[in-house]
């Protein structure tokens, strides 16, 4: 959960007008955000045989699936950043965990049931931070606690506030996995 957090923190805006200088309120605004990375739910649970508790197995199973993040983000111009995002698609672990099961024979053979994943309902938080954006368009942000992220701002109007993110989350053993949009309300 941590990671997908800091997730909707990272901003990269592709730079498409050249020679723009950019700065602190270029980030100025309501910004409506989706994103989606991939995750790896992973549920599981090991039960002795009834017979023989010295013997034992495990059921579970795992999916891969996108996980979503979606809010708004306030800008306010001067390097302060608001979120509020919603989290869907995050695991309930115990939940999955308890929807495997064994049938066991008075030998002690097993026969698993795998079980299924159990979704958490989606929670809504809300995160303050700060951010710095650099005349050439790349920036940070952190929020209390974590560490900072970075981005690009472009699509700017003629007032040079951004109208349009995109979003790029941490890499992963060197590579990008995940992505999102955010408009300008």
């Amino acid at each position: 959960m941590k990671h997908i957090a800091s997730f909707a923190l990272v901003f990269l805006l592709p730079v498409l007008a050249s020679g723009q200088t950019h700065s602190n309120a270029s980030l100025n605004g309501k910004y409506s955000f989706q994103v989606e990375i991939p995750l790896r739910l992973q549920w599981q649970k090991t039960f002795a045989c009834p017979y023989n508790s010295s013997v034992k197995a495990t059921a579970g199973g795992a999916i891969s699936t996108m996980g979503v993040i979606y809010g708004v983000a306030t800008a306010d111009g001067n390097g302060n950043v608001t979120i509020v995002q919603t989290f869907v698609s995050v695991i309930n672990q115990t939940a999955s965990n308890n929807t495997t099961s064994v049938a066991w024979t008075t030998a002690c053979a097993a026969t698993l049931n795998n079980g299924h994943v159990v979704y958490a309902a989606p929670t809504t938080q809300t995160v303050t931070g700060t951010y710095s954006v650099q005349a050439n368009g790349t920036g940070s942000i952190s929020q209390s606690g974590s560490v900072s992220e970075v981005f690009q701002v472009a699509a700017t109007d003629s007032a040079g506030v951004s109208h349009t993110i995109l979003f790029h989350n941490p890499p992963v053993n060197g590579k990008a996995i995940g992505a999102g949009i955010g408009v300008l309300q």
